[in-house]
């Protein structure tokens, strides 16, 4: 935290630039640069005791005496590009480790401050500042203790100052929130807070600087979270720098906070940051403690539905959440194949929070269930179009008819899963579809190859026709003549042909069970030969 202009500005030090009436630009920089410390030395190669950012203080014993300032010390005669090649050769060294400044004593063994120096300074970039007779070194480096000091109090009252602020801001009752929105007018950036699933929950922006919109740190804490990673920190732009930390931990994490900062942390940022993750992450334990007892109300609020005592769930759910939704409903199950449904709960209850309507939901089994009017159907659904769950749905005109519909809708997102599809229709338009949309795809292929690929088999290499024959004679209801016409053979080879298929699928034809099975395996087997 030391810089020269901190030094240059105490005016008992009385020091003074030299070689510019006032620094430029590139000068002015360089004054505001942070270094190490001040090393006085008067060695010819300082450099193996220096460390990467500092400035020298001399009295130039390693420089030739032209102009001597004691009357003591004899003066050197050398030609002047002698004695300028060997300031040059000095800064020159000394510049290239990293010294930003050279402070001359002069009027102790040179007369004033040697032009060389000055040239040589210039030439190389360095700031060179001159130290009056008056004024020892002891001085400067007492002063430049003292300037650390300071800075190390004013940066510890400022980050207790911060903290403070930040701890008082927990306790409101919108404590998360509260906290966020000072920790970003403490440290003058944006911070944002998401869930364990990704999603953000409360996004505060830098009250000054250049702003970054949610779209643009949804992906990196998405990768964050997904790689399992503690801490990140990506260039969102030239300006903006993106700052992830997880919240608990990575097999479970509670959320990802994000800061972005338009100039880098300092010491009292990190210390702030500290204390913000322990609130935030203290919180949001509490509140997950409070979100997994709610979790845990609302199912057995649904199972006090479910076995009919529909009063008794009112009367909770008004001192709870509100008013319960009335028949007649629609009756919404979300499942997902990515987590656990229970993981969606947490962000479902702030989300809804603000509805205006009767509404109602509660993990079953393993898909959310959410119960709304029916008059608010679309409202409902669009409540999960965040969510990556997928929906199906249903109605019940009274709650006797909650168990049935529940299923129903459960049955409907498994329809939209092997359909591929994000909304689909409600149940009562897939049943009416037929019952084999209900038949799980995959089962049912698997069941048509095993019966039927002896047939197809006995095609391959024989050149008959047995799956054409039965598929044929069952779309005529088992009758012999009309089938055969069709296939164009003889009605005793259609007979002997059915025969040869009951002995391969080891079916009786007879059986009407049995014929059905098979009208439902030509079904799949023809969809399964049509995708190879």
């Amino acid at each position: 935290m030391l810089t020269l202009r901190k030094l240059l500005q105490n005016p008992s030090l009385n020091l003074k630039l030299v070689g510019t009436d006032q620094a430029s630009d590139a000068e002015g920089d360089v004054l505001d640069r942070e270094f190490e410390w001040l090393h006085a030395t008067d060695m010819i190669d300082p450099v193996p005791f220096l460390g990467p950012a500092e400035v020298i203080l001399t009295l130039g014993w390693q420089f030739p005496v032209t102009h001597s300032a004691d009357p003591g010390v004899s003066e050197q005669q050398m030609p002047a590009e002698d004695v300028q090649r060997i300031y040059d050769d000095y800064v020159a060294l000394v510049a290239a480790h990293g010294v930003i400044g050279i402070g001359f004593g002069s009027d102790v063994l040179h007369a004033g401050v040697p032009a060389p120096l000055i040239k040589a300074c210039a030439r190389h970039g360095l700031i060179l500042f001159d130290v009056p007779y008056e004024i020892s070194f002891m001085d400067i480096l007492q002063e430049a203790a003292r300037v650390v000091q300071r800075n190390q109090s004013e940066r510890q009252a400022r980050s207790l100052r911060a903290q403070k602020a930040i701890a008082n801001a927990a306790t409101r009752r919108d404590g998360v929130t509260a906290t966020l929105r000072e920790t970003a007018r403490q440290l003058g950036c944006g911070v944002a807070l998401f869930d364990s699933l990704g999603h953000p929950v409360t996004v505060v922006a830098a009250p000054q600087g250049q702003g970054v919109v949610e779209r643009e740190l949804g992906p990196i804490v998405q990768k964050l979270l997904v790689d399992g990673q503690r801490f990140r920190s990506v260039q969102i732009s030239g300006e903006v720098e993106a700052v992830l930390q997880m919240l608990g931990e990575p097999g479970e994490p509670s959320g990802v906070l994000v800061l972005t900062l338009s100039q880098g942390f300092d010491d009292v940022s990190r210390n702030v940051l500290s204390s913000v993750l322990a609130l935030v992450s203290v919180s949001l334990e509490q509140n997950q403690a409070l979100a997994s007892l709610h979790s845990t109300l609302r199912q057995a609020m649904l199972q006090l539905l479910l076995s009919g005592n529909a009063a008794v769930a009112r009367q909770i759910a008004g001192k709870v959440w509100g008013d319960l939704p009335e028949p007649p409903l629609v009756v919404i199950a979300g499942k997902s194949g990515q987590f656990d449904v229970s993981r969606v709960m947490p962000r479902l209850e702030a989300q809804s929070g603000g509805e205006e309507w009767p509404l109602f939901f509660a993990q079953y089994r393993d898909a959310l269930v959410l119960l709304s009017t029916a008059d608010r159907t679309d409202d409902a659904l669009s409540l999960l179009d965040g969510f990556e769950v997928t929906i199906g749905y249903s109605h019940a005109d009274s709650w006797n008819g909650l168990e049935l519909a529940i299923e129903e809708a459960h049955k409907a997102a498994g329809f939209a899963a092997k359909r591929g599809t994000s909304r689909p229709p409600p149940f009562g338009e897939i049943w009416q579809g037929g019952l084999v949309d209900l038949i799980d795809t995959s089962d049912a292929a698997h069941v048509a190859r095993r019966l039927l690929g002896p047939l197809a088999s006995h095609d391959l290499h024989s050149g008959s026709e047995l799956v054409r024959t039965l598929q044929v004679w069952l779309a005529h209801n088992g009758k012999h003549l009309p089938a055969a016409r069709e296939l164009g053979i003889h009605r005793h080879t259609l007979m002997h042909r059915l025969g040869q298929i009951s002995q391969l699928t080891l079916s009786d034809l007879e059986d009407y069970q049995v014929r059905a099975e098979l009208t439902l395996a030509l079904r799949f087997f023809r969809d399964l030969q049509s995708a190879q």
